[in-house]
């Protein structure tokens, strides 16, 4: 029962530390669209055309 109780705690750190880190993520790095993220590289439209 031990090892249970064990894995249940080592799990709830797990779930914890990932909501924080997606919380920081999503609090700190501000949304871009696509389009803004495609504009912002040049060149990238030429990428993989046929000339």
């Amino acid at each position: 029962m031990d090892f249970v109780t064990q894995w249940i705690w080592y799990l709830a750190a797990f779930l914890a530390g990932s909501l924080v880190a997606w919380l920081a993520v999503a609090i700190w790095v501000p949304y871009v669209g696509e389009q803004e993220a495609l504009d912002a590289m040049p060149g990238s439209r030429e990428v993989g055309t046929a000339e």
